[in-house]
């Protein structure tokens, strides 16, 4: 516990409280003297603290994090390639005269048999494609778990002004250690999420199997369509800090801790979550204007472009959310606890 003395009170802004080492008193001074001073809980104070842990993630790890995720860019260029021009890929190519006509609003018309045959090359080639898709779906969740836990971890340094005291090799194995349960945090969001919006449709279930008239069923389909959205926004704010929470260790899988840490600010983690996410998204609009200007040029160009987006918005992503959230975890613990480091 922190020794006693006189702290910001949690419950009242601009307030001193006495602090006894055990408990809060009530005994109460007024911050005189003190205009300038910030609200440590502030939006203003978590913005310029997270501009703050952006810096250091972006000087400390950044190039760690781009050559993860260009490595990914890389496997994705050669199974998009590699399908591209494939035997079957160029038979479809030559069906849909489809080197001729990218970039245009040209239509092309198929015969009864053409269509049936352009049907059997795309299950072929989906039925070749489903184990190499799987594999690079495993890839990448481990690349955003893995880059997400190191640019959290080195975050959660920032106010300590120990960033540089874990090398960055230290870091990254940690980090490996880390992916195990950040990974079952995950799953467990998704089953949570899921169980939610099948529990929402249980009523039109019961209807449905009771024989219930149509309209009925629309209602019942309607409202669970509904509670399905608030029930999974409302989760998504509580448990939104889980992963990052995760990343750092020592809390589990983070889902307690997310959940006790939103009770009462709900709307102010959600807030900030959602102008993080604004502001890594606007980082890459002026790669996405140019989208038109490569479209001309040819598929492969275009679709090398387009991976090169993706793979600078996943940076700016990790680069920007992941510090944001660990901000708010510090904030929120420290205004749990009433005192400010």
């Amino acid at each position: 516990m922190p020794p006693p003395g006189w702290y910001p009170d949690p419950e009242q802004a601009w307030t001193w409280r006495w602090w006894d080492g055990s408990a809060w008193s009530e005994l109460r001074a007024p911050q005189t003297g003190w205009a300038g001073h910030r609200d440590p809980y502030s939006f203003s104070a978590w913005f310029s603290d997270a501009v703050r842990a952006v810096k250091a993630v972006a000087r400390r790890v950044g190039w760690l994090l781009a050559v993860v995720w260009l490595a990914c860019g890389v496997l994705l260029a050669a199974f998009f390639l590699a399908v591209f021009n494939s035997g079957k890929g160029r038979e479809i190519r030559s069906l849909l005269q489809f080197d001729e006509s990218f970039g245009s609003n040209r239509t092309v018309e198929l015969t009864d048999a053409e269509f049936d045959r352009l049907g059997d090359l795309w299950w072929d080639i989906l039925r070749a494609a489903v184990p190499w898709m799987i594999a690079l779906s495993v890839v990448l969740m481990i690349a955003w778990i893995w880059t997400t836990v190191v640019a959290a971890r080195v975050a959660a340094r920032v106010d300590a002004g120990s960033v540089d005291e874990v090398s960055r090799a230290d870091d990254a194995a940690d980090a490996v250690r880390r992916v195990p349960a950040v990974f079952i945090t995950f799953v467990a969001l998704v089953v949570i999420a899921v169980g939610v919006g099948m529990a929402a449709f249980v009523p039109m279930l019961i209807l449905l199997a009771v024989d219930a008239g149509g309209v009925a069923v629309a209602v019942a389909a309607v409202f669970g369509m509904i509670a399905a959205v608030v029930l999974s926004g409302w989760l998504v704010g509580r448990l939104s800090l889980a992963i990052v929470i995760a990343s750092t260790g020592g809390w589990g899988l983070g889902l307690r801790r997310s959940w006790d840490l939103t009770e009462g600010h709900f709307w102010s983690v959600v807030g900030r979550l959602v102008v993080a996410g604004l502001i890594a998204g606007a980082a890459t609009v002026p790669l996405s204007v140019l989208n038109s200007v490569v479209l001309p040029i040819g598929f492969v160009p275009w679709l090398l472009f387009v991976l090169f987006v993706q793979i600078v918005s996943n940076i700016i992503t990790v680069l920007v959310t992941t510090p944001a959230q660990v901000v708010i975890v510090e904030h929120l613990d420290a205004q749990r606890v009433g005192l400010v480091s």
